[in-house]
C-alpha cells in the first residue's frame, strides 16, 4: 500500500466509510437469505403512513435495496472524498462523510433485516405487523453507528491541498488594471435546477386548473422563492481592481468581497465542492466562505484574520496575481492626509 493510505486519517476513513458498511450489509443480506424459506410469497416491501403493509414483492427487492443503500451509497461517498483525502486534504467534512456512510449502512441493515424478520412464519404478508418499531430501531442504529464512526476517526485540521501562492504582477506606479470574469454553475446543475423550477410551475398550474386555489397560491409563492434563490446563487460576476476583490450575484445580491487593505494572501487551488464544502452554491466551512459553483480551479483569498474567500472561477491565477500586486501597492502607500 502507498504511504498515503497508511496515514491514520486515511486508514480510519476507509474502515468507517467502506469496511464497516460492507460488513454490516453482508451480514444483513446473509441473514435475510437464510430466512427465505420462512417467508410468505410475496413479502411486504412497503408500509403506509399508518404502519400497515401496502406494497408487496419478492425478497430480491429487499436485497437490492439493502445492497444499494448499504454498499452503493457508502461507495459513492468514498469515491467523491477519498481521493482528496489521499492527496492530503483534511477537514471535519471528510470525517462527517465517513460517519454518514456507516450511519446510512446501519439504517439499511437494521431496517431491512427487521422488516424481513417480522414476516417470518406468516402465511400472508398482508398480516405483517407495523413497521414503526423497525423504523425506530433503524434510525437509532444509524445514530449510534454515525457517532461511533465520527469518534473513531482522528480530529482533522482543515487543510487545502495544492494551494499555489500567486506571484504579484509587476505594475508600474500609478498603473491601473482590472480583471473580470463570470463564474457560473456547471450546465448539468443549471439544467437540473431549471427542471425543479419547471416542475413546481407545472404543479402550480395543475392545482389552479383543479380549482385548488389556496394550494396553488402556496405553490406559486414557493416556486417564486425557489427561482429567486437559484438565480441568486448560480451566477456571479467576479472583479479584481485596486479596491480589492468582489463577487456579485447576477441579481445584484448577495455580494461578497475582500477589501484590498484586508488581503493577506491570494492563490489558486482545485476544489471539490462536495468533499470540501458539502455541496455547491454559497457554502460555509470552518475558516472559509465559498462561492462554489463547480469543481476545479478556484481563487482563494486569505484575509488578515486568517479566514478565506473561495471562488470557483477560470483564470484564477491572473486574478490572484493582480490582487496581490494591488495589495502590495496599498501596503507601501503613505496614509492619506486628514
Amino acid at each position: 500500500m502507498s504511504e498515503a493510505t497508511q496515514t491514520p486519517v486515511v486508514r480510519r476513513f476507509i474502515l468507517v466509510a467502506l469496511v464497516a458498511p460492507a460488513f454490516l450489509t453482508i451480514v444483513a443480506i446473509a441473514l435475510q437469505l437464510s430466512w427465505r424459506h420462512d417467508l410468505p410469497d410475496p413479502i411486504a416491501t412497503h408500509w403506509g403512513p399508518l404502519g400497515a403493509a401496502d406494497g408487496f414483492g419478492g425478497l430480491a427487492t429487499i436485497l437490492i435495496v439493502a445492497a444499494v443503500l448499504g454498499l452503493g451509497l457508502p461507495a459513492l461517498i468514498a469515491a467523491t472524498t477519498l481521493p482528496l483525502l489521499m492527496r492530503g486534504a483534511r477537514g471535519a467534512n471528510f470525517r462527517f462523510m465517513a460517519a454518514l456512510a456507516v450511519g446510512l449502512s446501519a439504517l439499511s441493515a437494521v431496517l431491512n433485516t427487521w422488516t424481513v424478520d417480522l414476516q417470518r412464519g406468516l402465511a400472508d404478508a398482508h398480516n405483517a405487523p407495523s413497521v414503526f418499531p423497525a423504523l425506530v430501531a433503524g434510525f437509532g442504529a444509524a445514530a449510534v453507528a454515525g457517532v461511533t464512526g465520527w469518534l473513531f476517526q482522528p480530529r482533522q485540521q482543515a487543510v487545502v491541498p495544492g494551494l499555489t501562492h500567486a506571484v504579484p504582477l509587476g505594475l508600474a506606479p500609478g498603473e491601473r488594471a482590472v480583471w473580470m470574469r463570470t463564474a457560473a454553475m456547471a450546465r448539468p446543475f443549471r439544467i437540473l435546477l431549471f427542471v425543479i423550477v419547471a416542475g413546481l410551475g407545472l404543479a402550480t398550474a395543475g392545482l389552479w386548473i383543479a380549482g385548488q386555489t389556496a394550494a396553488a397560491w402556496i405553490y406559486l409563492g414557493t416556486t417564486a422563492l425557489v427561482a429567486l434563490a437559484f438565480a441568486a446563487a448560480t451566477t456571479f460576476h467576479v472583479r479584481v481592481d485596486e479596491t480589492g476583490v468582489t463577487a456579485v450575484s447576477a441579481l445584484g445580491v448577495p455580494r461578497f468581497g475582500v477589501a484590498i487593505a484586508d488581503v493577506a494572501d491570494a492563490g489558486v487551488a482545485r476544489v471539490n465542492g462536495f468533499a470540501e464544502f458539502g455541496g455547491w452554491g454559497i457554502r460555509q466551512r470552518p475558516g472559509a466562505l465559498g462561492i462554489i459553483l463547480r469543481n476545479g480551479e478556484s481563487l482563494q483569498v486569505t484575509r488578515r484574520n486568517g479566514r478565506r474567500l473561495v471562488i470557483t472561477v477560470d483564470d484564477a491565477e491572473t486574478a490572484a496575481a493582480l490582487l496581490l500586486a494591488f495589495a502590495k501597492r496599498a501596503s507601501t502607500m503613505p496614509p492619506a492626509a486628514p
